[in-house]
């Protein structure tokens, strides 16, 4: 392998990049739902940040220390702060891609066996993410330092100085995840074969981001109740605040950049920061590629497992769901995106019911906790029960398999709906006990509330199986893991969202529309109409959609194969 940088070579390949990415608009290939549920969700994120983000900024910027209130020290430390948000976040997220792109992608076998360089594979696969990062810094400096300029009029040099920003944090973020991209590899494979323990790290790792989640939230509801938050910055939290934004290495001379304040020293530190990961990235360049390679050549190398034999015999029901749970019990991917999420959900549902219930009744002084609760167990558990999605697809070869068995096609799609509605049970159940014992709902209020989102959950579960099972997609991978989620994740996420407010939504509004004229309690059976009632009625349709005509296109089933 040449340790040269072949410019022609690195060329044709960003061409075969930019391809390949073109390809994936073109009709056939385009997830048409996905991508303009994408846009839409980014737009209504960005409008979001920009309207909470400034309301901080206003009560922030504020602030005194010392007896004298200092908008370029206040908007310093703002800036700082997020910005090294934003820079864990792109590097988290360049991480993910350089292991995605060395360790996952197809064209590693093929460019093994060519007389292709390390290091033009390797730059041509940095430029790429570059890219992407680029786009992310873009959208994400863009709205923090606009809505800033709005609160804190700065002058010309602050938009210059915006515009180098958003080409240098991808410089960053790429340099460090470069450095770490190998050693967080290391770590996956060796949890890769330890799946109880992995199982446990995934799940603490999402149960921590939904504390700061939690936390945010709460922020949130003190600016929308209108509360003074000037009075919990006092000296000993600026002290604080002072020290962290000290510490905040190179985000705090980003910040100081932009805003004029020690612009030379500034610069210095951060070409410093770029020409060492720069170096770093250089030396990894070879550890990486080699290890990229050989896993992709390899298969992966899976770990060598002592077999066990049978311990007793199992129904075809049993066998075929035991089946789809160690599938996916032994699939980080799979584990994080469907067990993972399912057990956060009822902190997810708890969080926003504790935030919201008080700010109702704050704001019009109405009591709504059930509502409020199936609105957000609906609406959360449509988003964690995407799963459901890859039912027949992640089956990959297997499928067949199964279907050359002397199995009843019932039995091997009811294998599936019933994991999957066993995972979505539970984490509603769990939402339902923990707005019970924190006196949000009582005991019938909380089964009731079980019965509604497990009904749901059924019918999302019967849709989503019927969906895969007409579009299914296999995954050419030797393990058959499933890297991307397609048009049937797309639909499902906007279906569950519509329904999630469109129920949810008519039951709180109901609610406090009789509230609001003291006609609350001769009505309050209509939650228990409108929500049970379409509940089963989703149910049922859901059911006959999956099992009608099942057997017919279950034998003619051939396709799957991308």
């Amino acid at each position: 392998m040449k340790d040269r940088l072949d410019f022609s070579l690195l060329g044709a390949l960003l061409r075969k990049n930019r391809q390949e990415r073109a390809a994936a608009f073109k009709k056939g290939n385009f997830n048409a739902v996905g991508f303009i549920f994408r846009v839409l969700l980014t737009l209504v994120l960005i409008a979001v940040f920009v309207v909470f983000f400034g309301e901080f900024l206003e009560i922030y910027l504020k602030v005194e220390t010392g007896g004298a209130a200092d908008t370029s020290a206040r908007l310093y430390e703002v800036l700082t702060i997020v910005y090294a948000a934003v820079l864990i976040a792109m590097i988290v997220g360049a991480i993910s891609q350089i292991n995605r792109a060395l360790f996952s992608a197809d064209d590693i076998k093929i460019m093994s066996a060519l007389p292709v360089g390390a290091k033009t594979l390797y730059v041509s696969k940095l430029i790429t993410i570059y890219l992407s990062q680029l786009v992310f810094a873009l959208v994400c400096v863009s709205a923090i330092n606009l809505t800033a300029a709005v609160h804190a009029p700065q002058g010309g040099t602050f938009y210059i100085f915006t515009v180098l920003a958003c080409l240098f944090l991808p410089l960053l973020s790429v340099g460090v995840a470069s450095v770490l991209a190998l050693p967080f590899h290391a770590v996956k494979t060796a949890l890769k074969d330890r799946f109880v323990l992995s199982f446990i790290v995934i799940t603490v790792v999402t149960a921590a981001l939904l504390l700061v989640y939690a936390w945010l939230l709460r922020g949130v509801k003190e600016l929308l109740l209108g509360d003074d938050l000037r009075y919990f910055f006092n000296e000993s939290v600026m002290a604080s605040v002072a020290a962290l934004v000290s510490a905040l290495v190179p985000a705090n001379f980003i910040a100081g950049i932009l805003l004029g304040r020690n612009v030379l020293v500034g610069s210095v530190a951060v070409l410093a920061a770029l020409l060492v990961c720069t170096v770093l990235s250089l030396f990894f360049i070879r550890l990486i590629l080699a290890r990229a390679m050989q896993s992709r050549i390899s298969g992966g190398g899976n770990a060598v497992r002592r077999k066990k034999g049978l311990k007793k015999q199992h129904s075809p029901l049993a066998a075929l769901m035991k089946k789809e749970f160690l599938m996916i019990f032994r699939t980080p991917n799979y584990m994080f995106s469907y067990f993972a999420v399912a057990l956060v959900v009822p902190l997810m549902v708890y969080f926003c019911m504790s935030i919201g219930s008080s700010l109702v009744v704050r704001l019009i002084a109405v009591q709504c906790d059930l509502e409020l609760a199936v609105f957000l167990s609906l609406l959360f558990g449509s988003l964690a029960n995407v799963f459901c999605t890859t039912n027949i697809s992640r089956d990959g070869a297997m499928f067949y398999s199964v279907k050359a068995m002397p199995v009843d096609p019932k039995t091997v799609i009811f294998s599936k709906v019933l994991l999957c509605l066993v995972v979505t049970a539970l984490s509603q159940l769990l939402s339902a006990a923990l707005l019970c014992v924190t006196g949000y709902l009582s005991v019938p209020y909380a089964f009731f509330l079980f019965a509604v989102g497990a009904l749901f959950g059924f019918a999302q579960i019967c849709i989503a199986t019927r969906i895969d099972f007409s579009y299914a997609k296999f995954s050419t991978e030797p393990d058959g893991e499933i890297k991307e989620s397609g048009n049937t994740v797309s639909i499902m996420i906007v279906a569950g969202l519509v329904i999630s407010f469109l129920v949810g939504g008519a039951v709180v509004l109901i609610r406090m529309m009789f509230a609001l004229r003291g006609l609350a309690g001769q009505f309050a059976y209509l939650t228990f109409v409108v929500a049970g009632v379409v509940a089963l009625v989703s149910a049922a349709l859901g059911y006959f959609f999956l099992m009608h005509n099942l057997k017919v296109r279950y034998y003619r089933f051939s396709g799957g194969w991308l």
